[in-house]
């Protein structure tokens, strides 16, 4: 359950969702404890591998040949 939460965390942080947002989804009483324990700011690399993944299960909403960030792949 424990590293649900934290893909949970990551995932929603990588999707640009407001930190108070974020808490309120896991049910944390203090901003601290989403953004410091739970929540890992991924790279440029794996933002590109969730993308992939993404698609793989059927996700489509990205621009095909953009990164997450918005930038064109290289």
């Amino acid at each position: 359950m424990h590293d649900t939460r934290h893909t949970c965390a990551s995932l929603l942080a990588a999707l640009d969702v407001h930190p108070r947002i974020a808490m309120q989804i896991l049910r944390h009483s203090e901003i601290a404890v989403t953004m410091e324990v739970y929540t890992h700011v991924p790279s440029a690399d794996t933002r590109r591998a969730l993308r992939k993944l993404g698609e793989a299960l059927g996700g489509g909403s990205q621009k095909k040949g953009a990164d997450t960030d918005g930038r064109p792949e290289s």
